[in-house]
């Protein structure tokens, strides 16, 4: 079901500009992730004898960078998928940009606007009235 707005092409514009800044702000977190990835990886081929040291039952030196790279590792495909998850939410936002209808929604109008101009004069002179009744009951 479209939505109207009183400015359609404005809706358009800021929900499309909102929609693409997410999606730009998870495209971005989605490449630090991935960047971060590669580090990581890295860092567990260069420490792989700790794996070695486990199978081997013996202790090495370089336990604690490989755990420290694995973390990271870890750490890094959440961000990987929290930037996916952004990205394609953005994109999802920028697409419901069609659901806002493009012919303007009604402008409500007050009623005084909509009487004639003696329904007008009926109106204040029963107002005038009630006023002048209230205004006695609470002398």
């Amino acid at each position: 079901m479209p939505i109207s707005a009183r400015n359609p092409r404005r809706a358009r514009l800021t929900v499309t500009l909102a929609g693409i800044a997410v999606a730009v702000l998870g495209g971005i977190l989605w490449l630090v992730g991935d960047d971060n990835n590669v580090d990581a990886e890295f860092r567990l081929e260069q420490n792989s004898s700790a794996v070695w040291g486990r199978v081997l039952d013996y202790e090495s030196t370089q336990e604690d960078a490989y755990a420290a790279a694995e973390d990271d590792k870890s750490s890094a495909e959440t961000q990987m998928t929290f930037g996916i998850i952004l990205a394609v939410m953005g994109l999802a936002v920028v697409g419901s940009r069609w659901l806002i209808s493009t012919v303007p929604a009604p402008v409500k109008v007050p009623v005084a606007a909509v009487l004639t101009p003696e329904q007008q004069g009926q109106a204040i002179a029963m107002y005038l009235e009630a006023q002048r009744q209230q205004n006695m009951k609470e002398q």
